[in-house]
């Protein structure tokens, strides 16, 4: 019969909790946010997902990326089915998220192209414009006040049917939380749709975690990234 020894014992139990603890796999939720993460490409091409690959690195472990529709996202960081979630406003106070915000989006209007009103701080060019808007968006105040006809889209995909009765000519412009979403180079849209910017608002959006552990675990790397190369510098001079 084989004797091991105490100390043997000590330090096989210590390389097994070790190699649990180090192989232990983070399933990170993505919802779809062109252009910082967007479905249309192979996940790894996505700007945020590299961002975020080098901060997770460091952390040895192993990453598995997990697509779900923005709806059920949260749910299923709320029941455990995903330990990290991105990008995310804050919109519950039972979303725990990293305390610095990984981006933040600007507000502003989109047109058909031959409608472009390129600085939206002339608000006096709004008037009697037909102005749809998600019904579950704050709108900026310069909006509110001007004289335009704004008009609630209800429902969970409104933006994309805004944009798309935009298109249409159903509506003169088309109010959008995050314009980027839609006017960037690798959307079709982009064509036909232009968007202004509402400069001085802006909009924090987080990465989520499922519960403290997670949040010790990726904090410190997480800020020591941010403070090293902003993801938005990064994002900003991606193609250089």
């Amino acid at each position: 019969m084989v004797n091991f020894s105490k100390r043997t014992i000590l330090v096989a139990l210590l390389y097994f909790f070790s190699y649990a603890v180090t192989s232990q796999t983070i399933k990170v939720g993505v919802v779809d946010y062109p252009p910082h993460i967007n479905f249309d490409e192979a996940l790894d091409e996505s700007s945020l997902i590299k961002y975020m690959n080098s901060v997770l690195l460091p952390l040895n472990h192993s990453f598995e990326y997990v697509k779900l529709p923005r709806v059920r996202a949260t749910v299923e960081l709320e029941e455990g089915r995903i330990d990290i979630l991105m990008p995310i406003p804050v919109v519950k106070n039972t979303i725990m998220t990293l305390p610095l915000p990984i981006f933040h989006a600007t507000p502003g209007l989109c047109f058909k192209k031959e409608n472009f009103i390129p600085i939206l701080s002339a608000t006096h060019r709004f008037s009697d414009l037909m102005i749809g808007f998600p019904a579950n968006s704050p709108l900026v105040l310069a909006l509110e006040d001007s004289s335009a006809n704004l008009i609630p889209l209800m429902g969970e995909n409104a933006v994309n049917r805004g944009i798309e009765l935009t298109q249409r000519g159903r509506f003169d412009a088309f109010y959008h939380p995050s314009p980027v979403q839609v006017y960037h180079r690798n959307t079709p849209k982009f064509k036909e749709v232009a968007c202004s910017y509402f400069h001085g608002y802006s909009t924090p959006i987080y990465v989520a975690v499922a519960n403290l552990k997670i949040y010790n675990l990726l904090n410190t790397a997480y800020q020591k990234a941010l403070a090293n190369q902003s993801y938005e510098y990064f994002f900003a001079n991606r193609d250089n």
